[in-house]
């Protein structure tokens, strides 16, 4: 009887676990590795495009923060960087960091990434000024890309580009794209959506009335919300509720009235502002109770070097378990080249961590992105190996 035990555990390998036990083993692995184990065998490679897996994985993926890099050429291809954020962070992360190719053929010059949702990245297209948009939806982790049909206000010469949502809508577990234009004489903000695999073209939700048509922050997305400052008597928060497809609004606090240059994030489940035309110091007022606006708390104030050495306040990525900030500083140059004399912006981007107590900056990863106009080509969020592309096919 012992031999025979002993025998079939000489025989017995990895692979003969069971899906669901493989599963969760490799869901809980890093990006490389998924990567790395996916060719190792059929069952292994099978596992891992299995809705199961993609949905487990994304229940247990890390913050990450993705970056897209435009190529100019096949010897300069497009592609996209991810470097997975862990609590504590490593500082020798950046050998984790993955780069994913872009197959995709750009018609025009200017590309930019403008949202992110799930681990689904949305891609704007243009010539320029915002004028004849292709929007491109991709998943790097699947090589999964979609074209969407052109915003039918966007062929209006009325109608200006205003900015685009991406989101995804837990009810229905569908994704919607939504695009914002806006015309002058009178002022109104019009929006049309498009939801993945249900729309065949875009739907006008009309004329919104509400809110103001001068947009002063980019789109962040809580609570089944896209949210978004606007200006027009004073700033205001503005949101789209994507279920009920309606506009609202809520003031800023008080102290913020008379400010145009303030900054709005999400940071663990938390709408946050700051000002961005504060350089001795940085403060983040957190909104605790959501919607309610009597809520606001001054929640971090950051002051000394860190907010001398870089031009620009940080976006706050998440809160530690001992309450460091993980956050993207930014520090904007001008780049002179000899001997034609023409200047061009060069973005660094830090990624760090600051301890509030101790007042230490950990640097984790630096990037240099050289442009015309200044650009962030970078978003946080969780990679997925679930694609809305899939329910297409």
């Amino acid at each position: 009887m012992g031999r025979s035990n002993r025998k079939v555990n000489q025989d017995t390998t990895i692979s003969d676990l069971p899906n669901h036990v493989a599963c969760d083993i490799l869901s809980r692995l890093p990006l490389d590795s998924i990567f790395t184990c996916k060719p190792v065998c059929k069952i292994w490679h099978n596992l891992i495009l299995e809705p199961y897996f993609a949905k487990l994985h994304l229940s247990r993926s890390p913050l990450s923060l993705v970056f897209f890099r435009h190529g100019n050429s096949n010897r300069s291809p497009s592609y996209f960087e991810i470097l997975q954020l862990r609590d504590p962070p490593d500082l020798h992360q950046h050998n984790a960091t993955m780069k994913f190719r872009t197959e995709i053929k750009f018609p025009r010059r200017h590309v930019e990434m403008v949202a992110s949702c799930n681990g689904s990245i949305l891609l704007l297209n243009y010539v320029s000024q915002y004028k004849n948009l292709v929007i491109i939806m991709c998943n790097p982790l699947k090589a999964h890309h979609l074209v969407l049909p052109e915003p039918p206000k966007l062929a209006l010469r009325t109608h200006v580009y205003a900015g685009v949502g991406f989101v995804h809508s837990p009810s229905t577990d569908k994704y919607k794209v939504s695009v914002f234009t806006c015309t002058r004489t009178p002022n109104i903000l019009y929006c049309d959506t498009f939801t993945i695999g249900i729309d065949d073209e875009w739907r006008s939700i009309g004329a919104t009335g509400t809110p103001p048509t001068e947009f002063a922050s980019s789109f962040v997305f809580l609570n089944g919300a896209l949210h978004w400052i606007g200006i027009e008597n004073a700033p205001v928060i503005c949101y789209f509720n994507v279920e009920k497809e309606k506009f609202g609004s809520f003031p800023l606090p008080s102290h913020f009235a008379a400010k145009g240059c303030t900054c709005l994030g999400v940071v663990d489940n938390w709408l946050y502002i700051h000002d961005d035309y504060r350089f001795s110091e940085w403060k983040f007022w957190v909104m605790k109770d959501y919607g309610d606006i009597g809520s606001w708390t001054l929640e971090w104030v950051i002051e000394g070097p860190i907010t001398s050495e870089f031009a620009r306040p940080a976006k706050l990525l998440k809160i530690l378990n001992d309450g460091t900030l993980l956050m993207i500083l930014f520090k904007l140059t001008t780049v002179w080249s000899v001997p034609s004399f023409n200047s061009r912006k060069k973005i660094t981007k830090t990624i760090a961590s600051y301890n509030l107590q101790t007042r230490v900056l950990s640097i984790l990863k630096t990037t240099e992105n050289i442009c015309k106009r200044p650009v962030d080509h970078s978003f946080a969020d969780a990679p997925s190996f679930f694609s809305p592309m899939d329910a297409l096919k």
